[in-house]
């Protein structure tokens, strides 16, 4: 991520074994700070994590073909934007429903793990935009963005 320009560059610095060694620094801080857990509850938060994840990307599926109704995709579903929105419909009843299940101890951890993450993304932004800590990108990692754009 930050040789992508997502994190700050010295969490991409390597050692001289090319290891990312200040981005497992933190990884590992992560995985501590949730050691206090059993393991099915980590495994549950992961879970309740990655369905909030779904369920976003769902909102920017729908959200990307009402913005950009003309952009180029290279897999067609019928009906365009309702049969897009009816298409995710099934799966967010059936995401909600995970998550309704889940423990109260497995909803505070992820929602506070949500509202970190919140948190760091405008604080980074913030920091990037004042300049403060030096963002930056490898030119040499190929490019992820307009890749749909028709050619």
């Amino acid at each position: 991520m930050a040789e992508r320009g997502m994190l700050p560059e010295f969490f991409g610095k390597r050692s001289p074994y090319g290891t990312p060694l200040i981005g497992v620094l933190f990884s590992a801080s992560g995985v501590f700070l949730l050691s206090w857990l059993s393991f099915q509850e980590i495994v549950a938060v992961e879970n309740f994590l990655y369905c909030f994840g779904m369920i976003l990307e769902f909102i920017a599926f729908v959200w990307l073909r009402v913005k950009h109704p003309t952009l180029y995709r290279p897999y067609k579903i019928p009906g365009g934007t309702v049969g897009a929105i009816l298409l995710c419909i099934p799966p967010t009843i059936l995401i909600c429903t995970v998550l309704a299940l889940s423990t109260l101890k497995v909803f505070l951890v992820s929602i506070v793990a949500v509202m970190i993450g919140l948190v760091m993304q405008l604080c980074l932004k913030y920091v990037e935009k004042k300049r403060w800590i030096k963002f930056s990108t490898n030119s040499n990692l190929p490019i992820l963005t307009g890749t749909l754009m028709a050619q």
